[in-house]
């Protein structure tokens, strides 16, 4: 038995993060999202390897929601091919 404490479940309403929820329900599938018609996956790519690479600046909670969105956004689309 380890004296660790329990992680906070993402989910746990005592842990306002509105952004890693958005996320949660992005990559669960509850909520669909689809690039507009005008949208470029290559950009959504070029804008996760961006923040990867550290370029976006230090990375937060927000930046954290939008880069797990726009992942799961390009794994829709290589499911549709």
């Amino acid at each position: 038995m380890s004296d660790d404490p329990e992680p906070t479940p993402e989910s746990d309403p005592k842990h306002i993060d509105p952004a890693g929820d958005l996320a949660d329900a992005v990559e669960s599938g509850d909520l669909d999202l689809s690039l507009a018609d005008d949208q470029d996956a290559e950009d959504l790519r070029a804008f996760v390897d961006a923040a990867e690479r550290g370029e976006l600046g230090p990375v937060d909670p927000g930046l954290e929601a939008q880069v797990r969105i726009a992942r799961a956004l390009l794994d829709d689309m290589e499911g549709d091919r």
